[in-house]
């Protein structure tokens, strides 16, 4: 039998509708959010300009890996590395979900 290769997901924009989805239904009363989604990165933030680190969930695609980052606003809080693409999906949801509770305290 033939080795199989498995096709790793590396296009975030391909999911594009899905991440949009999520920053409307999480952050769609907060007015100074933004999303951002280019083939290997997505970024929820708060563009507010108050503060010059802005709280910010993230999610990068590098050398294969995928990379959560949770910014609080004041220093980055979390950061973790996955190899399957789902895995990140659903630690980027609870982060964007924490994100929202975090910018709605301020």
């Amino acid at each position: 039998m033939a080795d199989i290769i498995h096709m790793t997901k590396t296009n975030i924009n391909k999911d594009k509708i899905k991440f949009y989805n999520l920053h409307k239904s999480y952050f769609s009363e907060l007015k100074n959010t933004s999303c951002d989604i280019s083939d290997n990165h997505v970024i929820i933030y708060d563009n507010s300009k108050k503060n010059s680190d802005p709280a910010c969930v993230e999610l990068k695609i590098k050398n294969s890996l995928y990379e959560i980052y949770f910014w609080d606003g004041y220093s980055l809080a979390d950061k973790f590395t996955f190899m399957e693409y789902e895995k990140a999906l659903l630690q980027f949801k609870k982060f964007s979900k924490k994100l929202s509770k975090v910018l709605r305290k301020y």
